[in-house]
């Protein structure tokens, strides 16, 4: 009888600590599931602010100035002594033979091939790969404000780096310094905007 005294608290003693230990692990591990989900929503929230960072500025200027000149020859070595496309564009709109686009594309071939030149203006016809970049190559008659007048040309450019379809609608302004190659094509090349050498 003593015996039996003795076991009952002992096998009561068991059985209390038996479920005690069984809820310590469960307590364990619910903690660390709660831990992962907090730190997965500053990773999500931090990536829209980094895309708000990327975004272009609403306004472009588009000139030319010598401590841009000199920024984006630095950065490129290789285009020093770039063309402008506005240039090259007066050279053809002062020229009056040209009547046609065939002719006007002809022209600028002789004044660009095979050098750097930096265009500037609106993106149209927009794609994954590239872009193209009208130029004028006759004037605007004095008696037409809507400047229906104007005739251009596409230089259509690709491996342009900084160039994200993304980050252009048409008609945006791009500053793109890019090898013409002729025939009316340019590659490869650069969006200065987005490379952080046009300021």
């Amino acid at each position: 009888m003593v015996a039996c005294c003795c076991l009952a608290p002992l096998l009561l003693a068991c059985e209390e600590e038996k479920p005690a230990a069984a809820n310590k692990p469960e307590a364990a591990s619910a903690t660390p599931a709660a831990t992962p989900a907090p730190s997965v929503a500053p990773a999500a929230a931090a990536a829209p602010a980094a895309a708000k960072t990327a975004e272009r500025p609403s306004r472009i200027e588009t000139e030319l100035t010598p401590a841009r000149r000199s920024a984006v020859e630095a950065k490129y070595p290789a285009s020093k002594g770039f063309a402008l496309a506005s240039e090259l564009q007066a050279k053809l709109k002062a020229d009056k033979s040209l009547k046609d686009k065939k002719a006007a594309i002809s022209a600028f071939d002789k004044l660009a091939r095979g050098k750097w030149v930096l265009f500037t203006g609106p993106l149209v016809n927009v794609t994954d790969d590239g872009f193209d970049i009208g130029l004028e190559y006759t004037p605007q008659l004095p008696n037409d404000p809507m400047g229906m007048s104007r005739q251009f040309f596409e230089v259509t450019m690709s491996e342009v780096a900084g160039y994200s379809k993304d980050a252009f609608k048409s008609g945006n302004v791009g500053v793109v310094l890019a090898k013409y190659i002729g025939g009316g094509k340019a590659t490869p090349g650069y969006e200065l905007v987005a490379a952080g050498a046009w300021q």
